[in-house]
């Protein structure tokens, strides 16, 4: 496995380097807007399912947007099943950048991508915890993953249990995203209220008290992870 990382992290590196001039195109934004990502699959017709794919792991290495709102495009184009295979795959490719590129290339690299302080804590809980540490950070709400995937990499744990670990955790908020796309024109204007409120007070509560609850998520995660 060891042999293989610096090909193929440097084979998912340039795929995912070659969405940046797609990524930071003036017609494409705002980045957050599930229908325009799907508009802006669908130009690449047979092309598509590829297209998703990539995005999904450029934003896991250069994170310009968020990932759910490709998953939620991938679910409005595909479905459910399809947008859950290419989300997983291209969240996986993404992620196993993320920690080849932290293995290969070290602390100043993860440095580049998260804050000391972040990283400091990433350190301290994986040290401590392990593997279950990473799970619990890929599965909890309102907690840096992306940046995990390169504080990950620095550490001695196998890339491939990483890995493993990093998709388990984001299974469940793949699905989600995936089905919520799937499901955009069958939902309920009642249901569509609910998902809207929820996804309004969820980002006003990042504005307003993300680092409050990113160290209590760390807490809770250390918590669980801990031996009561």
């Amino acid at each position: 496995m060891r042999r293989h990382i610096p090909s193929l992290a440097l084979i998912g590196c340039a795929a995912a380097l070659l969405l940046v001039e797609i990524l930071y195109s003036p017609h494409l934004t705002p980045w957050s807007d599930p229908v325009l990502l799907r508009n802006w699959a669908l130009q690449y017709g047979a092309f598509a399912p590829f297209a998703i794919t990539l995005l999904q792991a450029a934003q896991v290495v250069l994170a310009p947007i968020p990932g759910q709102a490709v998953s939620i495009a991938a679910g409005y184009l595909f479905g459910v099943a399809p947008a859950m295979l290419l989300s997983t795959a291209g969240t996986g490719l993404g992620t196993f950048v993320a920690l080849a590129l932290a293995r290969m290339l070290g602390r100043p690299l993860a440095q580049r991508f998260v804050p000391a302080e972040w990283l400091s804590r990433l350190d301290a809980g994986a040290q401590k915890h392990g593997l279950l540490f990473f799970l619990l950070i890929f599965l909890l709400p309102f907690l840096p993953d992306d940046m995990a995937c390169f504080a990950a990499g620095l550490t001695p744990l196998p890339v491939a249990a990483l890995l493993v670990v990093a998709m388990l955790g984001r299974l469940p908020g793949l699905w989600v995203s995936c089905w919520l796309g799937a499901n955009a024109t069958g939902l309920s204007p009642q249901a569509w209220a609910l998902v809207v409120i929820g996804s309004i007070l969820l980002a006003l509560g990042s504005v307003l008290y993300g680092e409050r609850l990113q160290r209590w998520a760390i807490r809770l995660v250390r918590y669980i992870a801990s031996d009561r």
